[in-house]
């Protein structure tokens, strides 16, 4: 099918544009040798500069040399949206190194999973994670974990008073000769970069998400995959360079708040406001004081923020722009916040596997339910669910193929899923969707299985895969059920093994899910059964313990 949407396009773009050749890291050194002493970052009162950033990732990159990080190895950043967090990044890849973010509310088992999946050599991480961390990093190729304190890029009051205070916590950390600390490596380190071979087409990031079978995956996003979005998101929003304030509330470790606001900052020398951990109040307190441009969020935090009684148009005066992906947004929500602010939200549909952008609705569009037209040099076609050969017609439902320069390169260490998912040239996304006649596209099931808490991805999959851990559990069958709060909520069956059945509760298995998995992951309801609906070749049928919930 040809690119019909274009009839839809919006005035003044091009259909395609071209695809910065330059890595991620070489952004930052640009930006910070043409806009020095802008702002490159705010956090609880304190500035840092586009100079002093990239000094400081300089000096991380050197740190990481001396620690034997080769080209091509893998550095794991277990921080949240704090300072340290671009300086390991940007500094990885100074280092010709590749980054894996992990998710900080990740426990033991799963931690040890991304850690062994990539051989990652080096772990940083925030020190109040030291006990998940060095439990995760067991019989896994890690050499050294860098610790960093929570005040060490704070102002120095704060950081003093909080820790007094017992409001930043200061957790005393494990010695040995497997571990560092964060400034301390990094002192005395030159401030000029390393001599560094990276390019445009290398591997940059490892982001682990979920699937339809198994433990995560890694989706291998190269720095042209990631420099494409950051184009296309400058040219799609309009924004200004040197002009732009962040609020950055999404966190780093995510694609969308790594891929949308964190690299697209640094790439149009923005500001971005660091949000360490989401909070309403926070969010609004920030973008007066700082004067935001940019909101990037997810549907949760525009319904909250709306549903606040005493939320004033004053507050959001200096916002020029506002985005929302990962779940859709009610209608009355759009129309709400284009009452209060005057802005329409840009709804779009992505994936980590795809950096994440596919589509976008134009700004000044109200396309209620749809997700936008696919961006610039993408091609999108809906085909039959059991026969990606045909092509469905304007309107009808099937599977999202996408190709384009956003796609990635496929999963690390797993080639039999990469062929499957990358089959003839063409993502296949596992989401179901159609066209309408403008060349809008619309979502009907975001995978088959996927249950979004909060707009949180949870796949049972995954889930499933942890509760087997427990000595227990014989069969285990996990699904989404309707939710007024959280959209919705993960309801495991379980089948107990015969010497534990009368001798263990469901509140105990719960308590053990909850301390063994992420908070948003872990089952809310558990139910025990006798047996679980199978298929002829014993695969466990979650759709008919859906309609029996």
């Amino acid at each position: 099918m040809e690119r019909f949407w274009q009839n839809s396009w919006p005035k003044g773009l091009p259909y395609d544009i071209e695809v910065p050749k330059i890595t991620i890291h070489e952004t930052l050194m640009s930006t910070a040798k043409r806009f020095p002493s802008h702002p490159a970052f705010y956090i609880m009162g304190k500035t840092i500069n586009y100079r002093q950033i990239d000094e400081m990732s300089n000096q991380f990159a050197h740190a990481l040399l001396g620690l034997g990080i080769e080209k091509g190895d893998r550095v794991a950043i277990m921080v949240p949206n704090l300072p340290q967090f671009p300086i390991a990044f940007y500094g990885a890849f100074k280092a010709g190194a590749m980054v894996s973010p992990v998710n900080p509310l990740l426990k033991e088992l799963e931690l040890h999973h991304q850690l062994e999946n990539t051989g990652a050599k080096i772990l940083v991480a925030l020190d109040m994670f030291h006990e998940v961390a060095e439990k995760g990093r067991k019989d896994t190729e890690v050499q050294a974990v860098v610790y960093t304190r929570t005040g060490e890029y704070l102002p120095k009051a704060k950081a003093v008073l909080g820790k007094l205070a017992g409001k930043i916590a200061h957790p005393t950390l494990p010695v040995g000769p497997g571990i560092r600390l964060f400034r301390d490596l990094m002192s005395d380190q030159p401030m000029t970069p390393p001599e560094n071979s990276l390019g445009a087409d290398d591997v940059a990031t490892l982001l682990y998400t979920g699937g339809t079978t198994g433990m995560p995956k890694g989706a291998m996003l190269t720095h042209r995959n990631l420099m494409f979005n950051a184009e296309a998101g400058r040219r799609w929003f309009k924004v200004n360079e040197g002009k732009e304030c962040f609020v950055g509330v999404l966190p780093f470790f995510h694609a969308f708040g790594l891929s949308c606001v964190l690299v697209l900052a640094s790439y149009i020398a923005a500001s971005i406001i660091m949000i360490p951990r989401p909070d309403l109040k926070e969010v609004l307190h920030v973008i007066p004081k700082y004067g935001a441009t940019v909101l990037v969020g997810v549907p949760t935090l525009y319904v909250s923020m709306l549903g606040r009684p005493d939320l004033k148009k004053e507050a959001l005066q200096s916002l020029k722009h506002a985005f929302s992906g990962a779940a859709p947004l009610p209608v009355e929500i759009l129309e709400q916040f284009q009452r209060l602010t005057g802005i329409y939200i840009v709804e779009g549909y992505g994936m980590t596997e795809t950096s994440p952008i596919q589509t976008l609705i134009p700004e000044g569009v109200l396309k209620p339910g749809s997700v936008g037209l696919p961006i610039f040099n993408t091609h999108i076609k809906i085909v039959d669910t059991t026969d990606d050969s045909k092509e469905m017609a304007i309107g009808e439902w099937g599977e999202i193929l996408i190709r384009g320069p956003q796609v990635m390169a496929g999963y690390w260490r797993k080639q039999k899923e990469s062929d499957e998912t990358l089959k003839g040239g063409w993502m296949h996304t596992g989401d179901i969707g159609r066209f309408d006649t403008d060349g809008y596209v619309y979502i009907g099931d975001r995978k088959k299985d996927l249950i979004k808490y909060k707009a949180y991805s949870v796949f049972p999959a995954e889930v499933e895969d942890l509760l087997y851990r427990h000595p227990a559990v014989a069969e285990v069958g996990v699904i989404g059920i309707p939710d007024p709060a959280a959209g919705e909520t993960i309801k495991a069956f379980i089948r107990l093994k015969p010497e534990y059945e009368g001798k263990i509760t469901e509140d105990e298995i719960k308590e053990w899910a909850k301390e063994h998995m992420a908070a948003y992951k872990y089952p809310r309801i558990i139910s025990f059964v006798s047996s679980l609906p199978k298929s002829a070749v014993g695969k466990i049928l979650r759709r008919e313990l859906r309609d029996a919930k």
